[in-house]
């Protein structure tokens, strides 16, 4: 079966109202999962929130009632030690008095004697203050409404004994004759008493009413200053129940309850608030949960530490439902007095929320399967009148089409005039000719096709009127073409044997330059051994010059060197002279020395001395006068060797001097020479470049010579392909039926 256009519509407006209400159906499964997901997440955390503020508000109010206790504790102790500093002295009396004793440690009584204790004169005795305690004590406690101990020492230990009281006889309190022993239970020192015997005061919360109770110790001390006993301060244990009051007014759902739990001594692991009276004393293990959860619970808060919020989620049964329930616990924990607070509640009380919220999806969940099959139902009925719209022109436009295709041409106008009369689409369209931008697809499409017809009818037409001239342009083309043809091949030859000789030309201008710039190198280099030969000659002048100076310094030398001996040999003959002289005149003294006989022989030994010493030195001017002689004779000799020297030194540098000029003339010219070279250098390239040139000119002349040939043969075969193509275009043309 033909899948037509208007069933194509029709199943496209169909697809275009399913789609949507599928995607809706689908999107609402997934949002309605998701919903219940984020639902259950937020209903868990507003109830989470809600518990966690519950459980910080009961922590702040217990802080704030133990800061309370403390302060009022801390104000009555302060105004018992005043009132004790007036009533006057504390003394021990070395009288002494019997008190039967509860021993709590045998849960019996003993009977002990004990100095008497007197304040301001008033006695400590059991008789005395059994009905009547001390003035001090009654009015610390109706100002403060505290409960007020007087302990008096027993021993070096430290035991204490409660000897005056205004706490009520009960069984929390320590009562007239009460002991308090420094040992504790575990055999350790109790750090109370170590404190009050140190001289410090004491702040200790104690375990009685669940570890509420805060005492203030501090020493009592005698007129000595010794510490015999201890004053203890607390105030009237009645927050347990005031708290307990406030957190029963809380409620938290419908079953949802504050708890508190005890974390140390007797009250450890038990409820000390419940959410039940009969619960409370009980420990949690027994009431709902499993074993060792309450260790668990008091672990978690103890390691967070105080004040801060810790959440845990479990099962809890109790005797009435076995299968029990999830609840959720925010807790933390109370360090000064050992609490867990916490607050729970159970998570089924909240799933009413959820399951409205589904109940709201599921209605709106059927009014969309209401709506879509609503829409359906409009969509197809317009759908099929849209269709009719647009089918039937396309129908009449693939007829016309198909004419067309079929080559008959005038068919397909004369259908054109056809529609015009039977179709309204063709109609409208014919009306708004001139208004196409106003018509739909259809009616553009109506006015494309006839315009389509028209314009191919007179195409077709052209074409096989021109048909007949482009078969005889394309052969004058393809002579043409084959005559050029012929005259570019000749062109390439010609062009080949311009290059070979242009490339001749290039080569041998190259060698010659190539020899011209060998010939500048060696130029180059003679001017520069040229230019050393010169540099070394002047240097050699300059030497000559030089030793011509210091030779004529020498002959100077020599020539006082000859005086200085001259000046010598007169010296010499002189000292000749005095030794005659001297030699005569120790002649006469010997002679003398003879005349005068015994007397004169010391000094004919002198005269003989005198005349040895002449002739040593006479001997001696000989020698000088000698070799003197011979130093002048060596002068003389060297003075005429040494004027020779400079005479063929002056000769020498006199020719020297002639080659630098020569040499600096032979320089002038190379230089001279060199620029010249370097001309004919610069010319010879040049024009072996120009000939390389040339030569790469003419082979791309004959390259384009070739390409020229080539592509001429190209149009050749182009023009005959033309041919071809107009005798096949005007075979196909012809079966097309513009005419009778």
């Amino acid at each position: 079966m033909r899948f037509s256009l208007r069933r194509k519509v029709i199943a496209t407006a169909c697809a275009a109202a399913i789609i949507p209400i599928v995607a809706m159906f689908i999107i609402t499964d997934i949002l309605e999962e998701r919903l219940q997901t984020c639902m259950t997440g937020e209903v868990r955390s507003l109830i989470e929130s809600h518990v966690s503020q519950l459980t910080s508000d009961l922590y702040e109010e217990c802080r704030t009632s133990d800061l309370l206790l403390t302060e009022e504790t801390e104000r009555a102790s302060m105004a018992l030690q005043s009132f004790l500093h007036d009533s006057g002295t504390v003394e021990i009396s070395k009288r002494t008095s019997d008190w039967t004793v509860d021993n709590h440690r045998t849960e019996g009584q003993t009977r002990i004697t004990v100095p008497i204790m007197t304040i301001g004169g008033k006695k400590l005795t059991y008789a005395k203050r059994k009905q009547n305690p001390l003035p001090l004590l009654t009015k610390t406690s109706r100002i403060s409404g505290a409960y007020c101990t007087i302990y008096q020492r027993l021993n070096p230990e430290g035991d204490m004994l409660v000897v005056d009281t205004t706490a009520p006889k009960t069984k929390n309190y320590r009562n007239l004759g009460s002991l308090f022993y420094s040992l504790g239970s575990n055999g350790r020192v109790s750090t109370v008493i170590d404190d009050i015997l140190s001289g410090r005061t004491v702040k200790n919360y104690e375990n009685a009413n669940h570890g509420t109770r805060f005492v203030v110790y501090s020493p009592l001390r005698d007129q000595d200053n010794f510490v015999v006993g201890m004053l203890a301060v607390h105030m009237e244990d009645s927050i347990v129940e005031s708290l307990r009051k406030s957190m029963l007014k809380t409620t938290i759902g419908k079953t949802g309850y504050v708890w508190v739990i005890g974390t140390r001594g007797s009250d450890k692991g038990k409820y000390i608030v419940s959410g039940s009276t009969k619960d409370d004393g009980a420990h949690v293990n027994t009431v709902g949960s499993r074993k060792g959860f309450v260790e668990e619970l008091i672990d978690q808060a103890e390691k967070a530490g105080e004040g801060k919020l810790n959440s845990k989620q479990y099962l809890w049964k109790t005797d009435t439902d076995d299968t029990g329930r999830i609840k959720l616990s925010v807790f933390t924990y109370f360090k000064p007095w050992g609490w867990v607070i916490g607050t729970g509640v159970y998570l089924d009380e909240y799933q009413a929320i959820s399951k409205r919220l589904t109940g709201v999806l599921d209605t709106l969940v059927e009014w969309l399967v209401g709506t879509g099959l609503l829409l359906l139902i409009i969509t197809l009925i317009v759908a099929y009148y849209v269709s009719g719209r647009i089918a039937n022109p396309v129908s009449h436009m693939v007829e016309l089409v198909k004419t067309v295709a079929g080559g008959d041409l005038l068919a397909a106008k004369n259908t054109l005039e056809e529609l015009n009369d039977s179709c309204p689409n063709a109609r409208h369209a014919m009306r708004n000719i001139n208004r196409r931008e106003a018509l739909d697809e259809t009616g553009q499409l109506y006015l494309a096709v006839r315009d389509m017809v028209e314009t191919l009818f007179s195409l077709v037409a052209q074409v096989q009127r021109s048909g007949i001239q482009v078969t005889t342009s394309s052969t004058e083309i393809a002579a043409s073409a084959r005559q050029l043809e012929v005259t570019v091949n000749q062109q390439a030859v010609a062009t080949n044997q311009i290059s070979a000789t242009s490339t001749e030309i290039s080569a041998n201008s190259g060698e010659l330059a190539g020899t011209m710039h060998h010939v500048n190198e060696s130029a180059a280099g003679m001017a520069t051994l040229a230019h050393d030969g010169q540099d070394g000659l002047k240097t050699m002048i300059r030497i000559m010059d030089e030793l011509s100076r210091a030779t004529s310094s020498i002959t100077d030398k020599l020539a006082e060197i000859n005086e200085r001996a001259n000046s010598i040999e007169g010296i010499v003959g002189t000292i000749t002279k005095v030794a005659d002289r001297t030699n005569l005149l120790s002649l006469n003294a010997a002679i003398e020395a003879e005349k005068a006989g015994k007397f004169g022989q010391g000094f004919s030994v002198v005269a003989a001395e005198i005349r040895r010493l002449a002739d040593q030195t006479s001997v001696a001017a000989l020698e000088i006068e000698k070799m003197i002689g011979n130093m002048r004779f060596s002068v003389d000799s060297g003075v005429l060797e040494m004027n020779k020297f400079a005479e063929d030194v002056r000769f020498g540098a006199s020719k020297a001097s002639k080659l630098g000029k020569k040499l600096e003339g032979i320089m002038n010219g190379v230089r001279e020479l060199t620029p010249r070279i370097e001309l004919v250098n610069d010319g010879m390239t040049a024009q072996a470049e120009g000939a390389g040139q040339i030569s790469e000119a003419m082979v791309q002349l004959s390259d384009t010579a070739s390409d020229t040939s080539e592509a001429l043969g190209e149009f050749n075969r182009a023009a005959t392909q033309l041919n071809e193509a107009v005798q096949g275009l005007r075979n196909e043309v012809s079966s097309f039926k513009v005419s009778e």
